[in-house]
């Protein structure tokens, strides 16, 4: 009988591989321990392929939610605007003031201690804001506030107020020798103003200066009131104050007048000796060379 041989079974093991050697040159790598006998060698499974990443992101979100979430935030800010307007105008009041409203009263036309009195009520504070002149008002009283009467404030809020300092007063300045502008400016810059202008002869001054205001200067006056200004027309006829002539003998005040320049008249028919019983113009009267002078006696000699 033919003895049986044992069959081997080959399996193919993993090529061999070269590994380079330190000198440079290739030498062959170590090559892996066959497999016992009777060991049934797999070859190797291929590796996974790599799995591609997701470029697509997350799945976008509902638009339904976006408008959702919009609602959401518009009642949550219109919720607390209203808080806050609540809070503000009727809490912070009550709460923490503590006091409602009142409506100012009226203290013009008062004075300072009277307005203190009917703002204490309300529980109102005065406070002094300025002072300002008007003659409609008396001095010391209350000419106008802040805020007006009627108005709707918080207790403890302050009012303001002005005082009047009554009419204004002004001194008239000195205007003899100015010009009729310049008078006009001193006067407006005192807060007065021209009146009426009257021209006429003057000595003192040149033609067309102030030769004097009336009333004179220094004089008090309230502020907006009328100065009466004399503008000179220049030098004019010398002028004289008639004398008492009564009593005189006639004959020697009528050399006298005569020869001063002056006329004297007598009527026909009428005495011209004795004393002067009348003359015209009255003692006391001004009169210049050109006025005449009439004059009447008794007719009886004086001894």
């Amino acid at each position: 009988m033919t003895p049986r041989r044992r069959l081997r079974t080959r399996y193919p093991g993993p090529a061999p591989t070269v590994a380079p050697a330190s000198d440079g040159t290739s030498a062959p790598a170590a090559t892996p321990a066959p497999a016992p006998p009777g060991t049934i060698h797999h070859p190797a499974a291929p590796a996974r392929a790599e799995a591609a990443p997701d470029r697509t992101g997350p799945a976008p979100a509902p638009r339904r939610s976006l408008h959702a979430m919009a609602f959401a935030a518009g009642i949550a800010l219109a919720a607390f605007g209203t808080g806050l307007l609540v809070f503000n105008n009727l809490v912070m009041p009550r709460l923490i003031h503590g006091i409602g409203q009142v409506e100012v009263p009226d203290v013009r036309n008062l004075t300072l201690e009277q307005a203190e009195q009917a703002l204490h009520p309300a529980e109102l504070q005065l406070s002094r804001a300025g002072e300002r002149f008007d003659p409609a008002v008396p001095r010391g009283f209350i000419l106008s506030q802040d805020p007006d009467p009627g108005t709707p404030v918080r207790g403890r809020k302050r009012i303001s107020v002005v005082v009047s300092l009554g009419e204004e007063f002004s001194s008239i300045p000195e205007l003899s020798g100015e010009s009729q502008r310049s008078a006009e400016q001193l006067l407006k810059s005192a807060g007065l103003r021209v009146g009426a202008i009257t021209r006429a002869p003057s000595e003192e001054v040149g033609e067309g200066l102030v030769a004097g205001s009336d009333p004179g200067p220094e004089t008090v006056m309230p502020q907006g009131s009328a100065v009466n200004v004399l503008i000179s027309a220049g030098p004019g006829e010398e002028s004289f104050v008639m004398p008492d002539l009564a009593g005189r003998e006639i004959a020697g005040a009528r050399r006298q007048l005569e020869a001063l320049g002056f006329r004297v008249l007598v009527q026909p028919g009428v005495p011209s000796l004795g004393a002067i019983v009348s003359q015209r113009p009255p003692a006391g009267a001004r009169i210049t060379r050109t006025t005449e002078i009439a004059l009447q006696a008794t007719g009886r000699m004086i001894r």
